[in-house]
Order: C-alpha cells, then sequence, then structure tokens
C-alpha cells in the first residue's frame, strides 16, 4: 500500500534518526585523497587488480579473501606499489563476522571507511536440471548473501559518518541471462536489484552514501579456470574478451563520481543491455547461441566443484590467460550467423504471430 506524503516525510526523518547507529561518534569528513578501502575477493581476478589499482593511489586497503597464502602475495604487490597501508582479513564473506572484521579493522586503523567494493564471487556451470542444489546455493549464498553482508558491515560506519562509497562487482548476465549459468545469472541480477533498493531506502534515509553497481562483461580472470563445472566440457572465457583494467577503470569512476548509479564496462557490453531492453527473447537467444559457439573447449572435462567450497589453490593471479589464446575467425563468423539466425527467427515469428 502506498505510503501518504507526511508519513513519508515521517519516515524519512525516522530512517535518518536511525542511521546513527553504535558508532555515531564518527565525524562526518570528506572522502579522503589517500581514501580507506575495503576489498572482498582482493585474491585474484578482477578484485586483485583493484587493489593494484588503488595501491598505486596510495589508498590504505583492507583486503578480503578466503586464501590467507595469496592474500600475503597481494599484500607484498600493493606494498611495493605504493599503498599506505595494507592489512588483511581471512575469511568468508558469507560469514557476517568476517565483513565485520574487515570494516573493524578499517576503523580502528585508520578512524573511518571511505569505499567497500564487493567483488567475492563463485560460478558454476552446467544445466539447471543437473546442478546439485547446494551447488546452486552455494552461488547465491556467496554472491548476494556476500554482498549484502559486506553492506550492512559497510553502512554500520558510513552511516554515522555520512560518507562513503559502496561499489557492488554485477555483471551483464544480470542483465542479458546466459544458459548452463542460472545461479550466477540470477545471483547478479539480484545484486543489481539489492543496489537499487538499498539506494532508494538511503535516499529516503536523506543519507549521502552512494551504492553504484558495476557490470563487466566476459573478462580476462582465472574464472573459468575456478568455476564449478558440470558440463562435461573445458570451459573457457566467451569472446569479445576484455582486459580486467576496463572494469577497474569503473570501479575507480564510481569512486570518483558516485551519483551515477550503474556503470557498465565497454560499449559493446552497454549495446548488448540495450538490445535486451528493447527485444530480450532476442537477445537472450543471440546469448544462447554464442554460449553454445564459445564457451565450451573440445576436450572433456570432469565434474568438479571448482572454488565453490573452497579457496582457489596458489598461484592465483589477476589475468586467466584468455586474450593471449586467439580465436578462431571461424569461430566468430559462426557465433555472429547464430546470433543473427536467431534474431531473424525472432522477427518472424512476431511478424506472423
Amino acid at each position: 500500500m502506498l505510503l501518504s506524503f507526511s508519513r513519508m516525510v515521517g519516515l524519512k526523518v525516522g530512517l535518518s534518526r536511525a542511521a546513527a547507529g553504535p558508532v555515531a561518534r564518527l565525524a562526518s569528513r570528506p572522502m579522503s585523497a589517500s581514501p580507506v578501502v575495503v576489498i572482498t575477493g582482493a585474491s585474484s581476478g578482477l578484485g586483485r587488480a583493484t587493489a593494484h589499482a588503488f595501491a598505486r593511489r596510495h589508498a590504505r586497503l583492507v583486503l578480503v579473501a578466503r586464501g590467507a597464502a595469496a592474500l600475503d602475495d597481494v599484500t607484498a604487490e600493493c606494498r611495493s606499489l605504493g599503498a599506505r597501508d595494507v592489512a588483511v582479513v581471512a575469511g568468508d564473506t558469507t560469514d557476517r563476522a568476517t565483513t565485520d572484521r574487515a570494516v573493524d579493522t578499517a576503523v580502528a586503523r585508520h578512524g573511518r571507511l571511505d569505499l567497500w567494493v564487493n567483488d567475492a564471487g563463485v560460478t558454476g556451470y552446467g544445466r539447471f536440471w543437473e546442478q546439485p542444489a547446494d551447488e546452486f546455493a552455494r552461488v547465491l549464498d556467496v554472491n548476494v548473501r556476500g554482498y549484502a553482508n559486506g553492506m550492512r558491515s559497510a553502512l554500520r560506519v558510513m552511516l554515522p559518518q555520512r560518507s562513503g562509497v559502496i561499489v557492488n562487482v554485477a555483471s551483464i548476465l544480470g542483465e542479458v541471462p546466459q544458459p548452463f549459468t542460472a545461479a550466477y545469472s540470477s545471483s547478479k541480477a539480484a545484486v543489481i536489484a539489492l543496489g537499487r533498493s538499498v539506494r532508494s531506502e538511503l535516499s529516503l534515509a536523506g543519507s549521502p552514501v552512494h551504492v553504484v553497481s558495476v557490470l563487466p562483461p566476459t573478462l580476462d580472470t582465472p574464472i573459468f579456470h575456478h568455476a564449478g563445472n558440470r558440463t562435461g566440457r573445458a570451459l573457457k572465457a566467451l569472446p569479445p574478451v576484455f582486459a580486467p583494467e576496463r572494469a577497474v577503470d569503473e570501479i575507480l569512476a564510481a569512486w570518483r563520481h558516485p551519483r551515477v548509479p550503474e556503470r557498465t564496462v565497454t560499449a559493446s557490453g552497454r549495446a548488448v543491455v540495450r538490445q535486451h531492453r528493447r527485444r530480450p527473447k532476442a537477445a537472450e537467444g543471440a546469448v544462447a547461441a554464442q554460449t553454445l559457439v564459445g564457451q565450451f573447449a573440445a576436450s572433456p572435462a570432469a565434474d568438479s566443484t571448482g572454488n565453490l567450497f573452497a579457496a582457489s589453490e596458489p598461484p592465483v593471479s589477476v589475468t586467466g590467460g584468455w586474450r593471449r589464446r586467439s580465436v578462431p575467425r571461424r569461430l566468430v563468423a559462426l557465433a555472429a550467423a547464430a546470433a543473427a539466425t536467431v534474431a531473424v527467427i525472432g522477427a518472424v515469428r512476431r511478424r506472423n504471430g
């Protein structure tokens, strides 16, 4: 039921007062030129690249991941790149205690929290009806509950200090779902919706805290090496594959200009999202055709849970080596033809329907 204007005003005032919380002693200050940044999923891929970027900008970092050994490596890298301070929290973000420890570490060392980047994530490939329920649930748990835990922990400080930015790394697949990744696509759609809902609540509360969602396309990260896989075939990165630094640039832009609520990475990514909003069935059919052609290698692969339930074994890195692997022109042409065929079939059906 819709609220009257007066009740909405009262709700806004009440939320603003409630935002003070248990850490109201923190002062309201402008964002520092050497920001205090927490990054989850910092041991690998985009999270590691993001840590490097903020280290170059002399940030004070708190890095969160499950793998303690990999965190030690990232810490050394960030210090050598110019980070003013680096602390680590080894733990699983599905446990609220992990995200609370990260915030408490930032506040204890620096007295504030400027930016929280939610990037810890996992994925698994397979037909929905063949993927074990516990694996499906684990993807949702890490990618949605882990983000919600991070946001709650960050807001515990950001609301009373009346400043801060939360960046949630979502995915284009949250807008344009992909076959064989039902759990991952669902989780990223949930992340986008979570950001939109919490932004509305912050606006009603009169809070200057910002929530920004970043939607990358396929990035050259190790995620396809680490993914759970029940397809029977080895995984590849679905072309086109972009350098993770393209997404890092958008995360940096979100820190500097947080009033832009959602940032889709690359012009081609934005085009795919626009096409899906105009003609969802045709766009989904094209993505499905491209997935069949470009996502799977010819070589067989045994069923694996990947890093769903345990941290990836070292060595881990920023990139997965996918951009060094040339994509045959025949493959690109076949994917384009398949996408065009799906689009034409969709148009004919609509005309005749």
